[in-house]
Formats: structure tokens, C-alpha cells, sequence
């Protein structure tokens, strides 16, 4: 349980300390990263993970 604790932690500060860097980054510097495809591509995961849960949930419980 520590061990996924202190990987879910790791990747959080990590994604923090790139945010900061890239905010804090001059127009002449180059992003870590593209935080706009980042947004869609979280966008269309979160869609989809919505998706198959609905779907998910509709076999178990069947058509209403």
C-alpha cells in the first residue's frame, strides 16, 4: 500500500513541478509540455472512461 502511495505521490509532484517550470517558462524557452493536447487528450480518456462504465454498468444491471 506505501509502494502505490509513493507512486501516485511521485507522479503528482512531478506533474506539479513540470506545471510550475512550464508556467514560469519565457516565451523564447521551450514547454516540457503541450498543456493544450494534454487537455483534450485527458478530455477524451475521461469521455470514454465514462463510456465504458456506462456500459459497464448496463450489462450488469440490464436495459431499463
Amino acid at each position: 500500500m506505501r509502494f502505490l502511495l509513493g507512486l501516485v505521490a511521485g507522479i503528482v509532484l512531478t506533474l506539479v513541478a513540470v506545471y510550475f517550470l512550464d508556467r514560469n517558462a519565457q516565451d523564447t524557452q521551450k514547454h516540457v509540455i503541450n498543456w493544450d493536447v494534454l487537455g483534450e487528450q485527458a478530455g477524451t480518456l475521461t469521455k470514454d472512461a465514462q463510456k465504458a462504465w456506462a456500459d459497464f454498468t448496463r450489462e450488469i444491471t440490464g436495459p431499463q
